[in-house]
């Protein structure tokens, strides 16, 4: 099994989200020391992760540390439309192309801002033998969230039939090389409507068209597609305000992949030792307790902030 992770560069787009980072070249910077700690945790299981984008060149001179890592440049042909929302993300889309086209028999697609904090579990080792694609099934966090008839309708739109309202998250989903072409062949009969009426959906991003698409290979029954989040494989956890009642951080203990799409600054600063395991959660648990405090604390003074009258 062999991972990759998209970092695409484009500074004139809304491309990069959840970090606080001065610039530009530091966002990015960000994501690629994220990517690098995601490769030494997967590195310890004997897996890879190759990093995929546009600029390969613009990497490489802000991997100053000359950590060694493997960088491929795509060509990316999508005619993704100026101003939307998480623009970068949607050349994920193309990547499932480039997935389609690997000798290897088994990849996966993964967001850089995770760790690999477990060993590689049973489960996932037989589903690899067995070459079953996966995707991680977010639904029980964005139907809270935006109302699950709200979901159906945006997927009815594109699917042109009627829709469960699953969702599948953006940062992870693996398969076969055949998995990832009849993926890549649904999203391009959907992409172009996408695309023409991006602004009438509640969710801008890869996420939405990659929902339909798996759904329409369920319904076609092309596909039988596990839920990696049910096998522990994957969990997403938020630091941040949820709209969706979360589970505690140790429901996550056991997981293979943890993604920490709030945290990415906290990944970067990790030390090798602090990586994976009970010194990884022993770290993270007092991270997360010093922000809350921080925000509890915030939140105090500006509730009891003195207000000032003026008067004439």
């Amino acid at each position: 099994m062999i991972f990759f992770t998209l970092i695409h560069i484009c500074a004139d787009e809304q491309s990069l989200h959840n970090s606080r980072t001065n610039n530009f070249d530091s966002q990015i910077q960000l994501y690629l020391a994220c990517a690098k700690q995601l490769h030494y945790t997967l590195r310890e299981q004997n897996l890879d992760l190759v990093v995929l984008t546009n600029d390969k060149n613009y990497l490489q001179n802000l991997n100053t540390d000359d950590y060694k890592i493997e960088i491929i440049e795509i060509a990316f042909t999508l005619k993704v439309p100026s101003g939307i929302k998480f623009y970068s993300a949607h050349f994920k889309l193309e990547v499932f192309q480039f997935l389609a086209l690997q000798q290897h028999p088994y990849v996966a697609l993964v967001d850089s801002d995770m760790l690999c904090v477990n060993s590689l579990p049973e489960s996932l080792q037989n589903i690899i033998d067995l070459k079953m694609p996966m995707y991680y099934d977010i639904t029980d966090q964005t139907a809270p969230a935006y109302g699950h008839h709200v979901i159906i309708a945006d997927k009815e739109r594109l699917i042109k039939n009627k829709s469960a309202g699953t969702w599948a998250g953006g940062e992870f989903i693996s398969g076969t090389p055949a998995f990832f072409h009849d993926l890549s062949e649904q999203v391009k009969n959907i992409q172009d409507q996408y695309f023409s009426s991006f602004s009438l959906f509640h969710h801008q991003g890869d996420e939405m068209i990659t929902s339909v698409a798996i759904e329409k290979l369920i319904i076609n029954r092309k596909h039988t597609i596990l839920d990696a989040g049910a096998l522990s494989i994957i969990g997403r956890f938020w630091s941040a305000h949820t709209l969706h009642v979360q589970k505690p951080i140790k429901a996550y203990y056991n997981h293979f992949l943890l993604h920490l799409p709030a945290d990415k600054v906290f990944i970067s600063k990790l030390k090798k030792d602090q990586l994976k395991g009970k010194a990884f959660f022993k770290k993270y648990t007092v991270y997360l307790s010093k922000k809350i405090y921080r925000k509890l604390i915030r939140n105090m003074l500006i509730k009891f902030r003195p207000t000032t009258n003026s008067t004439k």
